[in-house]
């Protein structure tokens, strides 16, 4: 037992050297400690070929092998830094569960085993990636889908999240990903009363009552019909029993593969694919809390009027945790269901149509959170004539500058002006590549033409083609923008079905509220000249004063322009990297003269052995190994 306690205390104190010698302050303990274990295997190795055995060890040779432990633990840690990265440290803070981990671990590995046996299996690791070498061809599109289809789970949710962003994935790989149906079966009722329990009590004791069989099912959550004690009717939306875990191993897969691909192939480069599944990855982390959707529904409620012809469903306080939702059930049917208008004329549908516009245009306009996916199946028509707004698990917000470039979007569309709309997206785009800004309203010019029908109406599909456009130009739209894209495309459909023959360009400055109306198009000179005066008062009237201080520079022959070298994050990026390869080559190969040097010198025996060859040799084998590794980075940068 005394040997035992010995052996622990040696450890932990070779593992505080180490740290200490490193300058490592937290984390990495597990690799500190496995480092610290495989040195001292190394030492005794070394120390039993050299006095045929521990035991025969003098107290000086102790000493040594103290410094052989240290000097092998340090090299293990580096090696392991070197392979891993940061990826390590993040990993490893925080308390050890070694069980957890390793259950975690297993779970995680026959999942990755499953997805890259499927991925092999498709051809998705091809450098064509199933494409016949055509970026965003069918044969990829088929490629992926199959892949999504054959994995289930959170793949199937990643490929139909990538069909609704054409622009960045191409048109015939959205179409393709377009197929993919989210089947999920409904779990166990049993299992979904247990998490009723454990996070609202007893279901008895809170509902009066309450349905077994769900009204419907998806990947992360179902619902079920209850009655509340004040015989309110609700609907229970219940988080599936261990989605979370499956989806944090899914979504860790997900992260790995994308790496994967990111590196081996040039279609995932090309498509952003890591990207798209960082942002896939957070509004999956947000759709787990089902408290940020009773929020949004809140929200929304706040935003009506009195006079709004909308009602959304209360969320019942103090029933919504993380993965319980309680909220009123709607009343009515889908706007999209037979006979749902039956007996309206149309100037009633026309102003319910008004009316749901008109508040989704707030909403986006004043940056509250909209709701991001208004399809028919999400707007119900109430017996009352009323529109019903359901499912606010899908939102988005809008910054100053996108509600700006929303604006002009909506202003150019309607007076058909390809400038207002290019002023538009780039007051919202970031711009990787110089613009030729004719060309690009000729472009948008064309796309006005092509989706106006011949009854002056818009095809909801210009909003899609659009982001096309502004990719091929090189312009790029934040995830939010893409979001507003895709919730005007979905709206107009609902519109169309509520009110045949819905104009949204000629309603839009009509229901939008003062902020859209106050922007629109000027109707005389004089009142164009009045708005810009306004608009640019601060800067008119600061401008005499920077022409007198820019005259009297040039008066003193003091004027200079000063400019500012490697000022964007991927130049520094680049002259960082290349920097630090510079850097650890030099150190890399004077480690390697020295120790072929110190391999090479006849030194006199120290402690039954020769130290300086010893030094020698370590130091070669690890300046080796700097060098190679360098050398694969180059290779991999080539390819």
């Amino acid at each position: 037992m005394l040997e035992l306690l010995t052996g622990i205390v040696v450890i932990l104190v070779a593992v505080f050297v180490v740290r200490r010698l490193l300058g490592i302050d937290r984390g990495r303990w597990l690799i500190t400690v496995g480092a610290v274990l495989a040195g001292e295997a190394a030492a005794t190795a070394i120390v039993t070929a050299v006095y045929g055995g521990v035991s025969e060890v003098p107290a000086a040779g102790l000493v040594a092998g103290w410094a052989l432990v240290t000097i092998f633990a340090m090299l293990v840690v580096v090696l392991v830094e070197l392979l891993t990265g940061s990826r390590a440290r993040g990993r490893l803070r925080g308390v050890p569960r070694p069980i957890r981990q390793l259950r975690l671990m297993t779970r995680r590995s026959l999942r990755y085993f499953e997805v890259a046996r499927i991925v092999l299996r498709r051809g998705l690791l091809r450098p064509g990636g199933g494409a016949d070498g055509e970026l965003g061809g069918s044969r990829l599109g088929r490629s992926l889908r199959l892949t999504f289809e054959d994995a289930g789970g959170l793949f199937v949710k990643l490929g139909q999240a990538m069909a609704q962003q054409p622009q960045l994935v191409t048109q015939p790989v959205a179409a393709e990903l377009a197929s993919l149906h989210d089947s999920a079966t409904p779990a166990d009722p049993a299992a979904a009363r247990a998490v009723i329990t454990e996070e609202l009590g007893p279901p008895e004791e809170v509902f009066a009552q309450i349905s077994s069989v769900p009204l419907g099912a998806a990947s992360i959550g179902q619902t079920y019909p209850a009655r509340l004690p004040d015989e309110r009717d609700v609907v229970i939306k219940v988080q599936r029993p261990g989605v979370a875990e499956s989806i944090e191993c899914d979504l860790d897969i997900l992260r790995r593969l994308a790496s994967r691909l990111h590196r081996r192939t040039v279609w995932a480069r090309s498509l952003g694919l890591r990207e798209l599944v960082a942002g896939f990855d957070q509004r999956t982390r947000e759709e787990l809390d089902f408290r940020i959707e009773g929020n949004s529904g809140r929200a929304a409620r706040r935003a009506l009027q009195d006079a709004d012809p909308i009602c959304v469903p209360a969320v019942v306080d103090g029933l919504t945790t993380s993965r319980v939702l309680v909220q009123e059930r709607a009343v009515g049917r889908s706007v999209a269901a037979p006979g749902a208008f039956d007996g309206w004329d149309p100037e009633r549908r026309q102003l319910l149509a008004d009316a749901l516009l008109g508040f989704m245009l707030r909403q986006m306009l004043s940056g509250d959170v909209f709701h991001a996916d208004p399809h028919p199946g999400n707007v119900f028509v109430r017996p009352d004539g009323r529109l019903e707004l359901i499912d606010f698990g899908a939102v988005g917000r809008l910054d100053p500058y996108e509600r700006a470039g929303l604006i002009d979007l909506l202003r150019g569309l309607h007076s058909e002006q390809p400038a207002v709309i290019r002023e538009g997206v780039l007051r919202i785009g970031t711009i990787t590549r110089s613009i030729d800004e004719d060309a690009l309203d000729r472009e948008l010019a064309r796309l006005l033409s092509r989706t106006r029908g011949p009854d002056d109406m818009i095809n909801p599909q210009l909003f899609e083609h659009l982001l096309f456009v502004l990719r091929e130009f090189g312009i790029l739209l934040p995830r939010s923008t893409t979001t507003l894209f895709r919730t005007l495309v979905t709206l107009l459909g609902t519109l169309e079905v509520i009110a045949p023959g819905y104009r949204l360009i000629d309603a839009a400055p009509r229901v939008g509220g003062e902020i859209v109306r106050e922007e629109s198009l000027p109707t005389s000179p004089s009142e164009f000249i009045m708005r810009a005066a306004m608009q640019n008062a601060t800067a008119m009237q600061r401008l005499p004063q920077h022409v007198d201080a820019i005259s009297r520079r040039l008066l003193r022959g003091d004027l200079r322009i000063q400019t500012s070298l490697l000022s964007k994050a991927e130049d520094v990026r680049i002259v960082k990297g290349f920097v630090n390869r510079m850097v650890l080559a030099l150190v890399a190969s004077a480690l390697a003269l020295s120790s072929a040097l110190m391999l090479a010198a006849d030194s006199p025996p120290v402690l039954g052995f020769r130290l300086v060859n010893l030094l020698g040799a370590i130091g070669l084998f690890f300046s080796t190994l700097v060098l190679l590794r360098l050398l694969v980075q180059i290779l991999r940068d080539r390819d």
